[in-house]
């Protein structure tokens, strides 16, 4: 019976062609082309991969910016962290100084000076004719530097030369005059003492002998002035005219030029020039300073001192303070001080930057005291078995200990033979809890 009924069920079956199920779909699903003929499984794979692709890019979106925080978060926590563990540090730098610099009492910054040092000028307003010198050249006393032009001196010196000549002829005219007046007046009293010519003659002769003679002495008068503005113009050309070195020295500044008009009250470039030169003598230099007031009890004049002058790096000179300026500055609370440069050199100008360092004595100026040295400061020195040790800090912020060698030990540096280069950087007050590579950090001054 069952057979019989599986029977008619399978009679029930209706049984569809292929292109029936082509027109069933329509024209859709033929146009998706030849794959789709594969069946549903294929489009409901095809529609689960999709749904997991539009998954995964979905979920990168969210991920990247979750994962830049995250990052960023991760490393500031490190950096922070590493930070938190490294011990603070005092750092000294190792340097080189001379025995002068390391030994010295106290210091000072100044300006050079040249002891001997002017402008050259003129008295009156001229215009320059002709320049003898240029910078650096080396002057004598009384030498020419530069000629004011004077055309017309020159012609007006011309003309009271020939109202000389034109007033010495005046005067011999006038002598002839009172010899022949004096004749005449001799021959009237011969006459007057006969009685042979009238009293009224004799004194007219009289009257004009005597006044030839004071026509002489008005001549003579005025050849005197004449004498004298004669040299007054020549002394002007020359001593203003022409401007002269007054002392030995060396051109340090040449203000004026041919052509330039050089006046003794000139304030700007528009008006001219007020000097012409600056000459200085360059074998008399001092270094003009500044030491505060709490710290003059430490020098006073013939101190030693030995002199670093800014230009020239690789030498030290030899000093004396000369002058203690007895004026104070109430605004700055310093005062002002001379010290003389016992060896200069010609690589010394005027207004070049030094400093003073001012030592104990004479002895040990006249010593080693321009030699250098290696230097590290006292503080970073430590002792252990016997032995002087330093903690050196290097460019990755790591520090390690270096044994040094020391030579001797004053005013807070300690001069070093061997271990130690200069610029180095070492630990100040090293506290007993540092070891060997441990990452530190500087302290902030």
């Amino acid at each position: 019976m069952a057979s019989s009924l599986r029977e008619e069920l399978a009679s029930l079956r209706i049984e569809r062609s292929n292109n029936a199920r082509s027109v069933e779909r329509g024209p859709v699903a033929a146009d998706r082309g030849p794959g789709w003929d594969a069946g549903p499984k294929l489009a409901t794979e095809y529609r689960r991969r999709r749904g997991l692709g539009l998954k995964l890019v979905s979920l990168l979106f969210w991920l990247i910016p979750l994962g830049v925080v995250g990052g960023a978060g991760f490393i500031a926590y490190k950096q922070y962290d590493q930070m938190r563990s490294k011990p603070e540090v005092t750092l000294g730098l190792v340097q080189t100084m001379t025995l002068g610099e390391a030994e010295k009492l106290l210091s000072s910054k100044g300006y050079l000076k040249s002891r001997y040092q002017a402008m050259i000028g003129t008295k009156i307003a001229g215009r320059v004719e002709e320049m003898r010198v240029v910078e650096r050249a080396t002057v004598k006393k009384g030498e020419i530097l530069a000629v004011i032009e004077h055309h017309d001196m020159d012609a007006m010196l011309l003309q009271r030369q020939a109202a000389l000549k034109r007033a010495e002829a005046e005067l011999e005219e006038a002598k002839v005059d009172v010899w022949d007046k004096d004749r005449q007046e001799k021959r009237l009293a011969r006459l007057f003492e006969k009685h042979m010519t009238p009293q009224e003659d004799y004194d007219k002769a009289v009257a004009a002998r005597r006044s030839a003679e004071a026509r002489i002495a008005a001549t003579e008068a005025a050849i005197q002035v004449t004498r004298s503005n004669i040299e007054e113009i020549e002394a002007t050309i020359k001593h203003q005219m022409y401007l002269y070195a007054p002392f030995d020295g060396t051109v340090v500044e040449k203000q004026g030029e041919v052509g330039e008009i050089i006046s003794p009250m000139a304030m700007s470039s528009s008006l001219g020039r007020s000097a012409v030169v600056t000459i200085a003598d360059l074998r008399n230099m001092d270094v003009e300073a500044d030491i505060p007031e709490e710290q003059m009890y430490r020098v006073k004049e013939g101190q030693p001192a030995e002199i670093s002058v800014t230009a020239v790096p690789t030498k030290r000179y030899r000093g004396r303070l000369r002058q203690i300026t007895p004026m104070g500055d109430r605004t700055r609370a310093t005062v002002k001080v001379k010290v003389e440069i016992l060896d200069p050199d010609d690589k010394l100008f005027p207004e070049l930057a030094a400093t003073v360092h001012f030592l104990p004595d004479k002895q040990f100026a006249e010593s080693e005291a321009s030699r250098s040295f290696l230097y590290v400061p006292s503080e970073a020195v430590f002792q252990e078995n016997g032995h002087d040790w330093v903690w050196l800090f290097d460019r990755n912020s790591r520090i390690a200990r270096r044994k040094i060698e020391v030579a001797n030990s004053n005013r807070g540096s300690t001069r070093v033979e061997s271990g130690l280069q200069a610029d180095d950087k070492v630990v100040l007050n090293p506290p007993s809890t540092l070891r060997e590579g441990d990452l530190v950090r500087e302290a902030s001054r």
